[in-house]
């Protein structure tokens, strides 16, 4: 396992900084530097073999943020990070919700993935409920929403403090979200 080396941080789809790893006593030490415009608590996550490592908290640092840890070998054969893929920033959301990259794949109808990928781009969250999987769409202000042919099926939501539209996906296709009775 050779993880030396220095990775680009991608925030979305854009290079946001750099994490450098190196051999430090008998520790490898991860150290990470980036700008984000990003508010709230994120993490930075290191990508491997199509599973998500997080590897820890970036915390304010100069004019950007940073992140500075050391891990044992055993440590990292534990998590199961023998290579670095790719790394990026993940915010931290309520109820289980996680970034979405790629929601296309959560639709089996052709125009349906095309308007996944759209979405993609808008940054979505997906959070698993039992069999299915619910698929929260940024709702801002001022920006067009990219999957209204399926708008009817989703409903209202807010997550950290912003407003989404939230669908329910079963096996490939959009079922109706009934949101729970709330008792006020």
């Amino acid at each position: 396992m050779n993880l030396f080396g220095k990775y680009p941080i991608y925030d979305g789809e854009e290079q946001a900084g750099e994490l450098e790893v190196s051999p430090w006593g008998g520790y490898l030490r991860f150290r990470a530097l980036c700008r984000s415009r990003r508010r709230g608590v994120f993490r930075l996550v290191a990508e491997s073999g199509g599973r998500l490592m997080p590897l820890g908290v970036m915390t304010p640092s100069g004019s950007g943020f940073g992140l500075e840890r050391r891990f044992s070998p055993a440590a990292l054969r534990n998590l199961g990070l023998e290579r670095i893929d790719r790394c990026r920033l993940a915010q931290e959301w309520e109820d289980g919700w996680q970034e979405e990259r790629s929601p296309e794949e959560l639709f089996r109808d052709p125009a349906l993935q095309d308007l996944g990928r759209a979405l993609g781009r808008e940054g979505v969250l997906t959070r698993r409920e039992g069999e299915s999987v619910l698929l929260a769409a940024p709702l801002d202000r001022g920006r067009p929403f990219a999957a209204m042919p399926i708008f009817c099926f989703g409903s209202p939501e807010t997550i950290n403090g912003r407003n989404w539209v939230v669908f329910r996906i079963m096996d490939g296709t959009p079922a109706v979200n009934c949101p729970e009775e709330r008792a006020d």
